[in-house]
């Protein structure tokens, strides 16, 4: 908290104090209603034909916030949405909030919300800005938006702030009002050009990390056009707020391969792999398809650990080699062949895994277990060179028996047969069996038939 807002709570619990106040909930008076101004009943004959009746809110104008009445005025929390009177009363705990207390405290001091002083502010504003002292302006529209909030001109005048601030290299202020923007008015008509200004601050503040790399906690105290800490940081959470604020838009996709990049490059195989796939499945149209592919695939395959981990990036590799030879045959060129060879070796590394668990059960002598992998070599990789060896391996363990002698059996036979039965089958299930093929397949039945 600033001083000067830490001053004005104090001022404000003081005069809270010295007037005293009650617990008993007190009857508001009866206020006559007030009609909207100049500028409200302009800006709501101008939309009538966007606006959209909540039941029991009031009238709602996509790109602001709040609801409004049948005459355009702005509804507080729990507003009737014919008279605009509301039955709502504040509790304690609201009324000494510090927030409402510096509110009350800035009307008091004549610099509660006022039209007139946020227009005043707003023409300096657009005055300095053509004289491009872009720091000043920065300063007169934080005035406006700050004197009509929920307004139209506070729309207007949080991107204006934001231009100044973008256009005098102070990015990291610049990205804090378009963020304040989009979080008061997630519909904004500025989203496209946000959205634009956001992936240059982005690219421009990841380019100046790689050119000039600091560690993420040293502090930037000279270089405004920079964030305080962590640049690179901040520049990929620019573009996943870019993805995450305009999803549709033309530059969704672009924020998307811009962040896999970024992680790819720093080594980071598991984030990459993650944004590669995100655009890949959310962006089937993007003309960056056969780079995630490409790259995800060396995500996938620098993700993998060997037989002894897990399986997952190895499987999903070889389904991404053979998209790309599918897909992408004449974006390939050349790579073709090396795509192929890739995918060769993603399933030696796969029969590898199979001859690695009979390897275990073989050195066991669980010789069932064993016969079963090499039979899934077989099965699933006739084309590789474990899968010949297998064969041999097949006919070599044949006829051994499918698990190893019990050590203690004496010991097994000394100690008392277990006497707890198996799950009761439902009635209509505890049937003889009569068919031939049935009796035949069933392993060990006790059912006897007469």
């Amino acid at each position: 908290m600033s001083v000067e807002k830490r001053i004005l709570l104090i001022l404000a619990i003081g005069l809270a104090t010295a007037s005293g106040c009650s617990l008993a909930p007190k009857s508001p008076p009866q206020q006559a209603a007030v009609g909207p101004t100049s500028e409200e009943a302009e800006w709501w004959a101008a939309n009538q034909h966007r606006k959209l009746y909540v039941p029991g809110k009031g009238y709602y104008v996509e790109g602001t916030s709040g609801f409004f009445d049948q005459n355009g005025r702005r509804l507080p929390t729990g507003s009737d949405p014919i008279t605009g009177t509301s039955d709502e009363r504040p509790s304690l705990t609201e009324k000494m909030s510090p927030k409402k207390a510096i509110a009350r405290m800035k009307v008091a001091m004549g610099k509660g919300p006022d039209e007139k002083v946020a227009r005043q502010a707003l023409n300096e504003g657009d005055a300095l800005f053509r004289q491009k002292q872009y720091d000043k302006a920065a300063d007169k529209y934080k005035v406006a938006y700050k004197r009509w909030p929920d307004s139209p001109l506070e729309e207007e005048a949080i991107f204006k702030a934001a231009e100044s601030y973008f256009f005098a290299d102070r990015y990291g202020k610049a990205d804090d009002d378009y963020s304040l923007l989009i979080k008061k008015f997630p519909s904004t008509t500025y989203l496209s050009q946000i959205i634009t200004r956001r992936f240059a601050i982005g690219r421009y503040w990841e380019h100046s990390d790689i050119a000039n790399h600091h560690w993420q906690l040293t502090p930037n105290f000279n270089d405004k056009t920079r964030p305080m800490f962590d640049t690179a940081g901040h520049a990929v959470r620019v573009y996943e707020r870019i993805r995450l604020d305009d999803p549709t838009g033309p530059q969704a996709d672009d924020a998307v391969m811009a962040a896999a990049n970024f992680h790819f490059l720093r080594s980071h195989w598991e984030e990459a792999d993650y944004h590669y796939h995100l655009l890949r499945s959310e962006f089937p149209k993007s003309e960056f398809q056969f780079q995630a592919h490409l790259l995800g695939l060396r995500c996938k395959l620098l993700r993998y650990q060997g037989p002894g981990y897990e399986g997952a990036p190895l499987n999903e590799a070889e389904e991404l080699a053979t998209q790309l030879l599918t897909q992408f045959p004449s974006e390939l060129g050349d790579e073709r062949q090396r795509v192929v060879q890739v995918r060769a070796g993603i399933r030696d590394q796969r029969a590898l895994r199979d001859w690695e668990m009979a390897d275990f059960y073989t050195r066991t002598e669980h010789y069932g277990g064993a016969r079963f992998y090499y039979a899934k070599i077989v099965k699933d990789f006739p084309d590789t060179k474990l899968a010949v060896e297998s064969r041999g391996k097949l006919d070599q363990y044949k006829g051994l028996p499918d698990n190893p002698p019990l050590t203690f059996q004496w010991l097994v036979n000394i100690l008392p047969a277990s006497k707890r039965e198996g799950p009761v089958l439902p009635k209509e299930l505890d049937k003889p069996m009569t068919n031939p093929a049935t009796v035949a397949s069933a392993p060990d039945t006790t059912t006897t038939t007469k």
